[in-house]
């Protein structure tokens, strides 16, 4: 009787986790990087914007490339947090300071944006590897970019209702 009970006790584990894995959450999304990088090279063929070109793998989770030869626009997002993941090049990074005058039409709320650069901030080297995490409202801008490009995942994610903006 024990052995029975245990054993229908087995089966119904064995059910019940069956159906807790097919009622699950999703599998993960996938994307190679050589099909990542594929798309951002056919992309830069024909850019000529100052945003750069970009691959998106998932709401706010993208991987960007600047190209040297495209001015660049300043930017700051007084909603989100965005982190970079630089994965390929390197350059000069501005964080903080103000975004420099006039400023450039916005593509949504969460994007103020400049072609004329920061005044002010922390410049700094950016390589393949570093990782950098941008708080809501911080003017950040690719002053230069080192050979032909850099790419860098980017995380974009709304953290806030209030616009934090030090403009």
């Amino acid at each position: 009787m024990k052995i029975r009970l245990s054993l229908i006790g087995l089966l119904f584990a064995w059910t019940v986790s069956a159906l807790a894995q097919d009622l699950g959450a999703p599998p993960a999304i996938y994307k190679p990087g050589s099909e990542v990088m594929a798309e951002l090279a056919e992309a830069a063929r024909t850019s000529t914007s100052a945003a750069g070109v970009s691959v998106t793998i998932s709401p706010g989770i993208s991987v960007r490339r600047r190209l040297s030869g495209v001015a660049q626009y300043a930017v700051l997002h007084p909603y989100s947090v965005e982190i970079y993941r630089i994965l390929e090049g390197s350059g000069t990074l501005v964080t903080g300071g103000l975004l420099k005058l006039p400023l450039a039409e916005s593509t949504s709320d969460d994007i103020m944006r400049s072609l004329e650069g920061v005044e002010g901030g922390l410049a700094r080297q950016v390589k393949a590897g570093d990782i950098l995490v941008l708080q809501p409202g911080t003017p950040h801008w690719f002053s230069t970019i080192d050979g032909e490009a850099i790419t860098y995942m980017e995380s974009r994610v709304r953290v806030t209702t209030a616009p934090i903006r030090y403009q």
